[in-house]
């Protein structure tokens, strides 16, 4: 079994088992759902010009907090250190943890999107914004996982994470929020926001393989 495998499968079921960080960035995105459907009812007839604003901000704070628990226990139980100390390269293991957290990233952006095309009465699982949604996720998950491993042994990590990622990721928050409008046929063509978006999943992707060596170093 290739070591970004054997850490991503770690990493899974720890989720699993353990379920605090990510069950908690669940609710917290239910629940952002829920809130904005009830006041948008109140405030306007059509809501599909709100719907991408509404969907990336609530899956960026979703994905920096559940990441940022994710590591902070492993920082607190010592795991992260342990393997750390195992032959296994930094970059296998920043591969494997990345995989695992855009995996799960996915499966609660996913269950948002059913749940935002039954309340919002607007298809939103189509597979030109569900490439969109990957896109993005891949972008995000990437800084912020490194993001997360850099703060993890810092005091105020709670608040440290977000101020690190949050400008870092506002190109890709622009570039995800008019993909998908163009995708909701709100905007021009989608072609220009996803190559956008796809720049930035690679710069972040292949900045983060670089940097997460020296970031775990001792």
């Amino acid at each position: 079994m290739s070591p970004a495998v054997a850490v991503m499968a770690k990493d899974l079921r720890l989720a699993w088992r353990d379920r605090a960080g990510w069950a908690s960035a669940g609710a917290f995105a239910t629940i952002a759902v829920l809130t904005y459907s009830f006041a948008f009812d109140l405030a306007t007839g059509d809501v599909r010009p709100l719907l991408p604003g509404v969907l990336w901000t609530t899956f960026l704070f979703a994905g920096i907090f559940a990441g940022g628990q994710s590591f902070a226990r492993e920082s607190e139980e010592g795991t992260f250190d342990a393997l750390l100390l195992s032959p296994v390269s930094p970059t296998m293991i920043y591969v494997g943890k990345a995989t695992a957290n855009v995996l799960a990233m996915l499966a609660i952006e996913f269950a948002q999107l059913l749940l935002a095309t039954i309340l919002f009465g607007t298809s939103l699982v189509s597979p030109e914004l569900l490439v969109i949604v990957f896109i993005g996720t891949v972008g995000a998950v990437s800084l912020t996982t490194l993001l997360s491993t850099m703060s993890a042994s810092m005091r105020g990590r709670a608040m440290l994470l977000p101020v690190m990622a949050l400008p870092l990721l506002v190109p890709l928050l622009i570039g995800a929020v008019r993909a998908t409008a163009a995708s909701l046929d709100l905007d021009a063509g989608t072609a220009p926001w996803t190559l956008l978006l796809g720049v930035f999943a690679l710069w972040s992707t292949l900045l983060s393989v670089l940097l997460f060596p020296l970031a775990v170093e001792r």
